[in-house]
């Protein structure tokens, strides 16, 4: 009997009237507070089982202050870069007795605007969250009402809570500084939507001061925008390679637009890295196998998640809340140089 779920939700009432004892009883037993006999546990529980009764956690957690769930609000799951995050989270938020109410908004604002109203009707803990700068007021006011956020991967400081980022803008200059110790010295890269995302302008600023710094002037003709999409990239990189002086060395900015650079350079038969020497950014397995192996600046998105999840978690767990002034922990990343690298 107690095999098959019910349609309608069993109540506290229902298992004690079977077991025979009070609400407040089987609510003790079942709660596992206060003191009852061992008899009245085994009845109690039974009777749980034979309905197939299933604990209202929600006003449970009403009760006590907490539900121990935390939302997360990202662009993009299907990108290397949010779902090694993602996973992350999810295990370690596991082990600390958190459940991760996840949402992917798709870049679109409004969308994201709509997964952070559910989350807080649905009382979760806390929030991590990747911002649309256009959410910043609705952000502000959840802030206000003493909701807990971490924001990851923003330059956005106008947002009163902590932000953890990726050390974007030395990542960029990583790679330049590699293709120039190579002896490249026209350098094209393909960014991400410089006007949505910090990690994209981070990482082209980065690009600029290795230039600067080298004593060489921007082209800006080799800076071309790939959204963070394949297809963009493709056509991107077409731009960069049609040009009468193309370069001999190329940055991809993710791993997404890496594809569809990549498809790009095969169909034109261009070799790596005889012809052009290629750096990508994130480092997913793939990319140590494709030959030649890819050289990659590699983030620490493990860390990233756990650095926000516990900053996360630190609040929530101290006052609700927590503190309202901005803080920002930035996380370093490493050249990883494979084989797509080389003298021009």
């Amino acid at each position: 009997m107690g095999s098959e779920p019910n349609a309608k939700r069993v109540t506290l009432k229902e298992v004690a009237k079977r077991a025979g004892v009070s609400i407040g009883m089987a609510s003790r037993v079942l709660g596992g507070y206060g003191s009852f006999s061992e008899k009245t546990k085994k009845a109690v529980l039974k009777a749980a089982q034979d309905l197939s009764y299933r604990p209202n956690t929600l006003a449970r957690s009403l009760r006590v202050g907490r539900t121990h769930a935390i939302g997360v609000v990202v662009s993009n799951i299907l990108s290397f870069h949010w779902t090694t995050f993602i996973r992350a989270i999810e295990s370690a938020a596991s082990e600390r007795g958190y459940q991760v109410l996840l949402a992917t908004t798709g870049d679109d604002p409004n969308a994201e605007r709509t997964y952070l109203h559910a989350l807080h009707d649905r009382f979760v803990d806390g929030v991590i969250l990747c911002p649309s700068d256009d959410n910043e007021q609705v952000i502000k006011t959840m802030l206000a009402g003493g909701l807990p956020m971490v924001m990851v991967e923003t330059d956005n400081e106008n947002l009163s809570a902590p932000r953890v980022n990726l050390g974007n803008r030395a990542g960029g200059k990583l790679a330049v500084e590699h293709l120039l110790a190579l002896g490249h010295r026209r350098i094209g890269i393909v960014t991400g939507n410089l006007k949505t995302s910090s990690s994209a302008r981070f990482r082209v600023e980065g690009y600029r001061d290795a230039l600067a710094a080298a004593g060489l002037d921007i082209d800006e003709e080799l800076i071309v925008n790939g959204n963070y999409e394949a297809a963009v990239a493709y056509t991107a990189t077409a731009k960069l390679m049609s040009l009468p002086q193309p370069p001999t060395a190329m940055i991809v900015c993710n791993e997404v637009m890496a594809g569809g650079a990549l498809k790009c350079l095969k169909e034109e038969d261009i070799a790596l890295p005889d012809e052009l020497s290629l750096v990508t950014f994130d480092d997913p397995a793939w990319m140590s196998f494709h030959r030649p192996a890819l050289t990659t600046v590699r983030a620490p998105l493990g860390a990233l998640a756990i650095t926000a999840l516990d900053t996360l978690l630190e609040r929530v767990e101290g006052s609700r809340g927590g503190s309202t002034a901005v803080s920002e922990q930035v996380l370093p990343m490493e050249i990883v140089a494979r084989e797509s690298t080389a003298a021009p």
